[in-house]
């Protein structure tokens, strides 16, 4: 009979535990929170690559007038070889990567190029915008695709 009181109580626990909720408290995704950062109200990036093998990134930030006093926006590409490895395109620059300087509190560009070969690249940028309004924010942008 004790041990028939055990199993009962038992099965009794587990389904009250099992309508308990439960809460986590996980890391958000960036679709939920927005980051608050020092001398940028916001960064726009995107890349795509057409059938051609023609790639378009575009890019844009907004400061604020009283605040953001310069940008320095770092972009490179990379090609996926063997299915494992990134290694950098030549784009003829040094380091194979673009600099842009920019001394405004806004900003808005479009870069376009053929790619070498078809294959599997990834663009990666990154803002460093500095501003009165504290450290300078860093700002990355990466994605992949394909043709």
């Amino acid at each position: 009979m004790n041990k028939f009181i055990k199993r009962i109580l038992s099965v009794v626990l587990v389904l009250c535990m099992a309508m308990i909720p439960v809460y986590s408290a996980s890391a958000a995704t960036p679709d939920e929170v927005m980051p608050c950062y020092n001398n940028t109200a916001s960064t726009t990036t995107t890349m795509n690559i057409n059938s051609s093998g023609k790639m378009t990134i575009t890019y844009k930030y907004a400061g604020y007038s009283s605040i953001t006093t310069k940008a320095v926006i770092t972009t490179y590409i990379e090609k996926k070889t063997l299915g494992l490895f990134w290694s950098r395109v030549d784009i003829g620059q040094p380091d194979d990567q673009w600099v842009d300087t920019v001394y405004d509190y806004r900003y808005s560009a479009t870069r376009t190029g053929q790619l070498p070969s078809s294959g599997t690249y990834r663009v990666t940028v990154v803002y460093k915008i500095y501003g009165s309004g504290g450290s300078a924010d860093v700002i990355e942008y990466q994605a992949q695709d394909s043709y």
